[in-house]
């Protein structure tokens, strides 16, 4: 199984193209070693014992699989094949079943992904005690998985492992997961970072230091996964490197992950699991990862389960929609399956996926080679991220992993609240049907930002020269800048700025934040005209802006509330009721050369993402394009909030994909939070798109042909429509 032919690397034109995977979730445990936990009483029971790599890969060959991730090592510290470097799992008697699984793979055409767990290892943990990482206290434990120290031993013997495995198998990529265990604060970790910095490890983010630990975790992972890729360059260089980037917002920085890690990434990976961040979370994991890796390949993970992991089944309806969000996109959509203890698969999974699979399949041409039009840029940077690490308050109630918090429906007045801003932005202009994309600080990112009609700062609360240099351009040359909450007002290292770089630009400056934590906003005529003339109320306290430049023009002001609810001080039992109003400007416009800037000191994304009220979303999505001074070129007149509009150009030809799903709404209280599901294919009696005059022809790609579609008025109409509707605009 070592045998080679001549490479230069991964095959990145046949990764372009992969569509359809499947994630073979296979930890388990080996009950002959006392350190792995999940004792039974029935210690004999025969794990992996009704494992049929002919089968399992067929029926997934069957499903129109193209490629499949496959545990070479799995967070247990048990390898699956005969390794001399690692653990054998003991259930296995010697076989060697990743090499079986990986032959009967590449039999029928499907790529081979190695799974390798990094720094959980319960084995490698139990047995050497003195390899283990001291979790940061201020940060908790590290779960279930007890961690190892990528600064001990343990380093050496992880990248042995993974030398051995790629020299032993024609392996295809290699799988690399758990890089979000740390930061470590045991004595290696301290002496290294005492010597780097000339101070102690701090321990909270109240602490001095904090950003140095977040510089720290981050260099630490960058040098092994340094390490890692030039071990795999060096045994096997067709094999594509692949980090699970689960670095998104919902991540702390301090962990360590960040995007220059994605400089090795021959793939970019990231989970987009809807039960930990709902239904629209696939999309906007797609969106952050072809953002983070800029053009290259990208995988967003999906999941069978309802619960990830449960060994339930998902609905046929929402196995399409998760997949269609990402396909959609442009990702390869990787579906995490998980084989019953005995090892045995669940061909129902297959079934289900079959139809899935093909209509991915059948989208493929429309797929394959489109550029992303570009129209909104929401600007996810990592120095904002690790802000949020610094001056982030806790959420309240907190719901789920410390890694994976989901924004409550509370006030969070804290300096930074990224992950609200940012989610809450995204979902506010997809359900405006507004083409959006996001972008980050990093040089080859921002120089995508002029094929952008308008750039959206949500919380970005520091800015560089450099930065703010390619933002100003931007604006003078014609592109449209929407500020929601504070920008520039801090320093990359957290201190208060005396004044923002960006007031010449913005034409305000921002002032002290208002006395009440329950203000409302009121809508000047210029808005209220399309959007309503109601008090619009804000969750977290507004700081007031002052105009400085003469061309600044009021569209919203604040509005107090009757009183401030505490203890003594309340209103019925709801939030207190707008009562008087100020003069102080809360949203304002002004021109820039050629283009519009306008700030809002509410935090609209925030407010859409913790509130749910679909009027922050509209006066989202108006503001945007508002500022865009233009519409997009493909415009979803009257579609459910709930369809997303995905465009891309294929040469002459616009491509417009229209995702949509119909959920199932459940019942939620408090400490029983249930997912939000869905259960129906879902069936859209007229769908019209605004087309550009410049189209010749329009058609609907109905089993897998185009089917013509009329143009009248300049305007498209689909009947009948389902969950994934493609429509081709020929010369648009």
């Amino acid at each position: 199984m070592t045998a080679r032919t001549p490479v230069t690397g991964p095959d990145t034109a046949w990764w372009s193209t992969s569509r359809n995977r499947i994630f073979y979730d296979s930890h388990t445990p080996d009950w002959t070693d006392p350190h792995q936990r999940g004792e039974v009483p029935e210690p004999l029971f025969p794990v992996l014992s009704a494992v049929q790599p002919e089968s399992d890969l067929q029926l997934m060959a069957d499903a129109g699989v193209d490629s499949v991730v496959l545990f070479a090592k799995c967070q247990y510290g048990n390898s699956y094949y005969p390794t001399e470097v690692g653990r054998r799992h003991a259930a296995l008697g010697g076989r060697d079943l990743f090499g079986e699984q990986l032959t009967a793979a590449h039999a029928r055409g499907i790529r081979v992904i190695a799974y390798f767990s990094n720094m959980w290892d319960t084995a490698a943990a139990g047995a050497h005690p003195e390899w283990r990482m001291v979790p940061l206290a201020s940060r908790g434990s590290t779960g279930r998985w007890p961690a190892l120290c990528l600064l001990s031993g343990y380093r050496r013997f992880a990248l042995d492992q993974v030398r051995e495995l790629a020299r032993m198998y024609p392996i295809d990529g290699l799988w690399s997961d758990i890089l979000t265990a740390g930061p470590c604060v045991c004595p290696r970790c301290e002496a290294e970072f005492t010597r780097i910095y000339g101070r102690p490890l701090p321990a909270d983010r109240d602490d001095e230091g904090w950003l140095d630990l977040v510089h720290f975790s981050q260099k630490v992972l960058k040098d092994y996964l340094d390490e890692q890729r030039a071990v795999l360059r060096e045994e096997r260089p067709e094999a594509a490197l692949i980090p699970n980037f689960y670095a998104t917002t919902f991540v702390d920085a301090v962990i360590g992950l960040s995007a220059e890690h994605l400089d090795d990434a021959d793939i970019g990976s990231s989970e987009g699991y809807t039960d930990w961040h709902g239904l629209g979370f696939p999309s906007y994991a797609s969106s952050y990862i072809q953002a983070a890796v800029n053009g290259r390949p990208t995988e967003v993970l999906v999941s069978r389960f309802v619960h990830t992991w449960d060994f339930t089944v998902r609905s046929v309806a929402q196995l399409r929609f998760e997949a269609f969000s990402v396909a959609a996109r442009g990702s390869t959509v990787s579906v995490d399956d998980q084989p019953y203890a005995t090892g045995a698969i669940e061909p129902e999974v297959y079934r289900r996926l079959t139809p899935v699979f093909g209509r991915i399949d059948e989208r493929a041409p429309w797929l394959s080679g489109a550029e992303p039009v570009r129209y909104a840029a929401l600007y996810a940077s990592q120095n904002a991220r690790e802000l949020e690490s610094l001056l982030q308050a806790d959420e309240n109630p907190a719901v789920g992993e410390q890694s994976a918090q989901f924004p409550q429906s509370e006030p969070r007045s804290s300096a930074s609240d990224l992950v609200a801003a940012l989610t809450g932005t995204y979902r506010a202009l997809v359900e405006s049907h507004l083409p959006v994309a996001m972008i980050d600080e990093r040089p080859q990112s921002l120089q995508t930002l002029a094929g952008h009609r308008v750039l959206v700062l949500a919380d970005v609360l520091a800015l560089s020269e450099t930065e703010v240099d390619a933002i100003t351009r931007f604006v003078h040359d014609g592109g449209g800048l929407v500020v929601t909450g504070p920008v520039a007002v801090r320093g990359t290292d957290g201190r208060v700025l005396a004044e923002s770089p960006l007031a010449q630009l913005l034409g305000v400056r921002f002032g002290p934040l208002g006395a009440f934590t329950f203000p409302y906003l009121r809508l000047g005529a210029q808005l209220a005209s399309e959007t309503g003339g109601w008090p619009l109320p804000h969750y977290g306290r507004l700081r007031a802006l002052e105009v400085t430049a003469d061309d600044v023009t009021v569209l919203a002001r604040r509005t107090d509330p009757v009183l401030e609810t505490d203890d003594d001080a309340y209103w019925h039992n709801n939030q207190p009721a707008p009562a008087f109003d100020t003069d102080d400007p809360v949203i304002v416009e002004r021109p820039y050369g050629r283009g519009r800037v306008i700030v809002s000191a509410a935090r609209l994304g925030n407010n859409r993402s913790r509130l749910g009220y679909g009027a922050h979303r509209d006066l989202l999505g108006l503001l945007v394009r508002r500022a865009a001074a233009e519409a997009p070129e493909v415009e979803l007149l009257d579609g459910h909030r709930g369809t997303e509009l995905v465009l891309a150009r294929l040469g002459s030809t616009l491509v417009a994909h229209l995702v949509t799903g119909a959920p199932v709404v459940s019942l939620d209280l408090f400490g029983a939070r249930q997912p939000a599901a869905i259960e129906d294919v879902a069936s859209i009696a007229e769908l019209r798109l605004r087309v550009p005059a410049t189209t010749t022809s329009a058609a609907r790609i109905v089993d897998g042909g185009e089917r013509p579609l009329a143009i009248v008025d300049g305007v498209v109409t689909l009947t009948g429509a389902d969950d994934w509707e493609t429509v081709l605009l020929h010369g648009a």
